[in-house]
C-alpha cells in the first residue's frame, strides 16, 4: 500500500492516537511493582529489567541482536545488561518477568474502567497489531507473540505495549530511510528535554561527543512523519468508524490514568 491508497481520515488519527500509545505504558513501567519485582530477580537497576525485559522477547541471543532491536539504546551498554544477569537468569525469563508486570498493571488500573469499552479498546488495538507483517521489527513480533492476561484489563495492557513497540518497529524503518542513526535521531528528536540532547542520549547508553542537532534537524522531522505513513498503512486496517472509535478510546483512557 503506498500514500495513494491510504484514506483520508488515516493520516489525522495516526496523529491522534501516538502520543497515547506511547504514553500508555509508562504506568507500568514506571512503577513500584515492577521495580520491586526488578529487586526481586536480583537485576541490578530498573532500567536493567527495562533493556532485558523488553529485548528479551527475542530470546537467549548475543547481546547485538538485542541491541538491533532496541536501537536507540547503546550497544556497549546493552551488553553490559544483557551480559550480568545474576543467577539462572536468562532474556527470555526477564522479558516473561516484565510481561507479567504489564498484564498485573492493567488488571489492577483498568479494573476502574467500562470493560464493555476496554474489550472494544483491545480488539481493535489488536486488529491494528495484526495487520503489521513481523517483518516490521523483531521486538514488534515478539512482543505480538506475547501470551496475554484472561482478563480485560491484562490484555488492553499488553496491546497497548505492543502498539508501542510496532511505532518503534516503525521508527527505526524511518530514521534509517532518512540516513540518520539511532544516536543522531536521539540527538535531534522534537521531544522536550530531558527526553533529547545530549543528555537523553547519555541516558541511554551513548557516549560523545555529539554531533550538532541542527545537522540533522530536518532528517529528523522528515523520519517523523515517514513513521506515521509506515503507521497509516497498518492503522487503516480500521474502517473510518472503527479508528474513531479506536482513537477516541485510547485517548480518554490514557487521559484518565495518572501516571
Amino acid at each position: 500500500m503506498d500514500d495513494m491508497t491510504i484514506r483520508s481520515d488515516v493520516p489525522a488519527a495516526v496523529e491522534r492516537i501516538l502520543k497515547p500509545i506511547q504514553q500508555f505504558v509508562r504506568g507500568w513501567m514506571m512503577s513500584e511493582s515492577t521495580v520491586a519485582l526488578g529487586n526481586e530477580m536480583g537485576l541490578s537497576s530498573g532500567n536493567q529489567f527495562w533493556v532485558v525485559g523488553r529485548a528479551g522477547v527475542v530470546g537467549d541471543c548475543d547481546a547485538d541482536v538485542a541491541a538491533g532491536g532496541l536501537a536507540f539504546h547503546g550497544p556497549d551498554a546493552v551488553r553490559r545488561q544483557w551480559e550480568s544477569l545474576p543467577g539462572d537468569l536468562t532474556p527470555r525469563l526477564v522479558a516473561a518477568a516484565y510481561a507479567t508486570c504489564c498484564c498485573q498493571w492493567g488488571t489492577e488500573t483498568l479494573a476502574a474502567f467500562d470493560p464493555t469499552r476496554m474489550e472494544r479498546l483491545d480488539v481493535l488495538g489488536r486488529r491494528i497489531v495484526d495487520a503489521a507483517p513481523a517483518s516490521l521489527g523483531p521486538l514488534f513480533a515478539g512482543w505480538r507473540a506475547m501470551p496475554t492476561a484472561i482478563d480485560v484489563g491484562g490484555r488492553v495492557a499488553l496491546t497497548g505495549h505492543v502498539l508501542r513497540e510496532m511505532r518503534g518497529a516503525a521508527h527505526i524503518i524511518a530514521i534509517q530511510a532518512c540516513g540518520l542513526t539511532p544516536v543522531e535521531a536521539i540527538l535531534a528528536s522534537p521531544a522536550a528535554p530531558p527526553r533529547s540532547g545530549p543528555e537523553w542520549a547519555e541516558r541511554m547508553g551513548f557516549t560523545g561527543p555529539f554531533r550538532d542537532p541542527g545537522e540533522v534537524r530536518a532528517q529528523r522531522i522528515e523520519a517523523e512523519a515517514l513513521t506515521s505513513r509506515i503507521m497509516a498503512r497498518h492503522v487503516g486496517a480500521l474502517d473510518a468508524d472503527e479508528l474513531a472509535e479506536f482513537a477516541e478510546l485510547i485517548e480518554t483512557t490514557r487521559n484518565a490514568i495518572d501516571m
